[in-house]
């Protein structure tokens, strides 16, 4: 059975999760809060103001990390010329979020015939697939272990320090070797750089999601200076913070 492009709105008051597929190519956008993305053997952060599009029939599971509004559009058959990538995060013009705000006043009852809507939601997916080639690096890639999962759980909840590799064994109740080696096994980096990786996504959460001035994020990310924290972001996401947080990265 054909689908049709539609859109609805959602307030979430609490934090909540799902785990579902859906028959359409799928725009969420995160208009405010923050949404954490589980897929295959990735986990995506999607911070306020980003979108992610998603393939259809993607098992996709999502949680948000507090009260948070998004705003979702399903794409009807056809819309996209090739077959999506599992899921791409990026940055929108303030052209593709008026589009997306004025998409939500069709929702899944909408005549399935109207030109105008039709055309619509057709050039809404030619911007968001434009946009999303132009993806914001927010992914981190997910532990296949439960020793890798406890260890991985206790850094991200102490970015802001250098914990000792040898604690973090102990935690995961593995050796320092083999703890070592799961890293390069399971997410293809070191835990250098993987715990690097780790503290730029937190960043861009953090310059998004609220006004923290630069130097509390990079303290809270692990960086004794500013110099040294906005030299390490501008190399990861080739705009310095206030850039990215301007706008100017996507």
């Amino acid at each position: 059975m054909a689908t049709i492009s539609h859109a609805y709105h959602r307030i979430f008051d609490e934090p909540f999760e799902i785990e579902r597929a859906f028959d359409a190519d799928y725009l969420l956008y995160a208009s405010a809060g923050t949404f954490i993305l589980d897929i295959g053997d990735r986990r995506w952060m999607l911070p306020p103001q980003r979108a992610a599009l998603i393939a259809r029939g993607t098992i996709i599971a999502v949680r948000s990390k507090g009260r948070a509004t998004a705003s979702s559009v399903l794409f009807g058959d056809g819309e996209f010329e090739a077959p999506l990538p599992a899921c791409q995060v990026f940055g929108l013009s303030e052209l593709a979020r008026q589009m997306i705000l004025h998409v939500m006043r069709w929702d899944a009852g909408r005549d399935a015939v109207d030109e105008a809507s039709n055309a619509f939601f057709k050039a809404l997916a030619s911007v968001a697939g434009e946009l999303a080639t132009d993806e914001d690096e927010t992914w981190l890639p997910k532990p296949q272990s439960s020793g890798m999962a406890v260890a991985v759980d206790r850094m991200l909840e102490q970015l802001d320090r250098d914990l000792d590799f040898s604690a973090l064994a102990e935690a995961a109740r593995l050796s320092e070797r083999t703890l070592s080696r799961r890293f390069d096994a399971e997410f293809g980096m070191s835990f250098r750089d993987f715990r690097h990786r780790a503290r730029m996504v937190k960043a861009k959460e953090m310059l998004l999601a609220g006004r923290d001035p630069v130097t509390e994020i990079g303290l809270a990310c692990g960086f004794e200076s500013t110099s040294s924290f906005i030299k390490a972001f501008r190399t990861f996401a080739g705009a310095t913070p206030r850039q990215y947080r301007a706008g100017k990265a996507g």
